[in-house]
């Protein structure tokens, strides 16, 4: 398989999210428009059979990851990353790429937990909840354990990148 510039953009700006979302919890704004930007351009440069694809694969993650952000599914820059994505390969492989993230949420998103040793937290939270539900709760509720998402994209975005089942499917 040959790596593109365009796969360096992704995998590059996904390596780079992961890293500042485990750190720090952020995905800064200065790495997912740049991204866009690149994705874009690239695309309208490096594939003359279809220049428009890096503006469609964002506008379609813009249209797909607004709705899970305003459902408070999702943060902003998880939703911004995914348009980077969109912007690099396309709407097939940010779809793709949303189907991965998906089907690896739990476990990626529990093994993140487990290396930031807040797995113990999130245990606690859901004990609470349940005990909550059953009217038993005592005390205040624990600190919300909030799942740094951009490792997990970045799984999905190498499993899009790498498996392309979905293009083959609709191809």
């Amino acid at each position: 398989m040959v790596v593109s510039p365009i796969d360096v953009v992704l995998l590059g700006g996904l390596g780079v999210a992961a890293f500042t979302d485990f750190r720090t919890g952020r995905i800064p704004n200065a790495l997912t428009f740049p991204m866009m930007i690149l994705g874009i351009a690239m695309n309208a440069t490096l594939t003359p059979e279809d220049p428009a694809r890096g503006l469609v694969g964002m506008l379609a993650a813009f249209a797909l990851h607004y709705v899970v952000y305003a459902l408070g599914i999702q943060r902003a820059g998880d939703a911004k990353l995914l348009m980077g994505v969109g912007a690099c390969v396309g709407w097939r492989g940010m779809v793709e790429t949303t189907i991965w993230w998906a089907a690896v949420y739990l476990p990626v998103g529990l093994a993140v937990l487990a290396v930031q040793g807040k797995l113990p937290n999130l245990l606690t939270t859901l004990r609470y909840l349940a005990d909550k539900q059953q009217g038993k709760a005592v005390g205040d509720p624990p600190e919300p354990t909030m799942l740094r998402t951009a490792p997990i994209i970045l799984v999905g975005g190498l499993l899009a990148r790498f498996t392309p089942w979905l293009d083959r499917l609709l191809s």
